[in-house]
C-alpha cells in the first residue's frame, strides 16, 4: 500500500513541477513564485524534505535574478534537481545537499 501511495504522491509531485516551465520565472516572476510555492506546501504536507529544501533554495537564487537577468537560466536547473529528487523519492539529507552543490556548480557558483 505504501508503495502505491509513494507512486501516486510522485506523480502528483511530477506533474505540479512539469506545470512550471523555467520560462515563466524570466516572463511572470510573479506567478512562478506563485506556482513554485504551491510545489513547496505539498512537498512540505506529502514529507518531501528534499523537494520542499530545493524549492526554497529555487525562490532565494531567483530574487537577484529576477533582476540582474538569468532567472529561466536558475530555474530550469533547480527544476531538473527537482525532478532528480522525485526519482530517488527517499533522499537523505546529505544528498539534498548534493543536489543543490550540483546546482551551483552547473550555474557557475561554488556549493
Amino acid at each position: 500500500m505504501d508503495r502505491d501511495k509513494n507512486l501516486l504522491v510522485q506523480t502528483e509531485m511530477l506533474r505540479l513541477i512539469d506545470d512550471l516551465p523555467a520560462e515563466l520565472a524570466g516572463r511572470n516572476p510573479l506567478q512562478f513564485l506563485i506556482h513554485l510555492d504551491h510545489v513547496r506546501q505539498k512537498a512540505t504536507q506529502h514529507r518531501l524534505s528534499a523537494l520542499r529544501d530545493l524549492s526554497c533554495a529555487l525562490e532565494t537564487a531567483l530574487q537577484p535574478a529576477i533582476v540582474n537577468g538569468g532567472a529561466t537560466t536558475i530555474a530550469r536547473s533547480y527544476l531538473e534537481a527537482m525532478r532528480a529528487a522525485l526519482d530517488c523519492f527517499e533522499i537523505s539529507p546529505a544528498m539534498t545537499e548534493a543536489l543543490m552543490a550540483n546546482v551551483a556548480l552547473r550555474l557557475g557558483g561554488q556549493p
